[in-house]
């Protein structure tokens, strides 16, 4: 298990309970690292948002291959989920979306996800993953959501220090991918 230690920060921050709880659970997070089956994880996400993606008339196809990370179970879920998620969210009626886990060329671990949704404009990729961010606040209610997921997955991404690749043009589709 890794361990990461971090300073107490001084009784004169006012941010003081809310660091020192980041810092409390940084170090179980991390202390809760175990070998992790992602296209097991995959599968279980696609399985959960069948349904979702099936009310939208979208097709939802996954392409696994095992692999085996070291990783916490429920946080990797969690980014897996938000990435897929999202991609059902924003694909319209009729839609596709593609699922991979695999290894690429080196040898490292990924998991991509590729729609032919809305897409997002160059001008707010970077953003995308700021707390309650969205692209597009017009469709915010009917989209649903809290604008958390993203930046849920570059925080689980830092944790198991892993990659986020984003390639989307707006009305073409998005491929997100995590390598790990």
């Amino acid at each position: 298990a890794v361990a990461v230690q971090l300073e107490p920060v001084p009784a004169t921050t006012g941010i003081l309970p809310f660091v020192n709880a980041m810092a409390a659970s940084m170090t179980f997070l991390c202390s809760s690292m175990e070998s992790v089956e992602l296209n097991e994880l995959a599968e279980d996400v696609v399985n959960n948002l069948q349904d979702q993606a099936q009310k939208k008339n979208i097709s939802l196809r996954y392409y696994g291959h095992p692999v085996t990370i070291q990783g916490v179970r429920h946080v990797l879920y969690e980014m897996l989920y938000n990435i897929a998620d999202n991609a059902v969210r924003y694909t319209n009626p009729g839609g596709h979306i593609y699922i991979y886990v695999g290894k690429n060329r080196e040898g490292k671990a990924y998991y991509r996800v590729e729609d032919d949704g809305i897409g997002i404009p160059k001008s707010e990729q970077k953003r995308i993953f700021e707390r309650f961010y969205r692209v597009d606040k017009s469709h915010s209610r009917q989209t649903g959501g809290t604008g958390l997921g993203l930046s849920i997955v570059k925080h689980g991404a830092t944790l198991h220090h892993a990659q986020i690749h984003v390639d989307s043009d707006l009305g073409k589709g998005t491929k997100m991918e995590l390598r790990f």
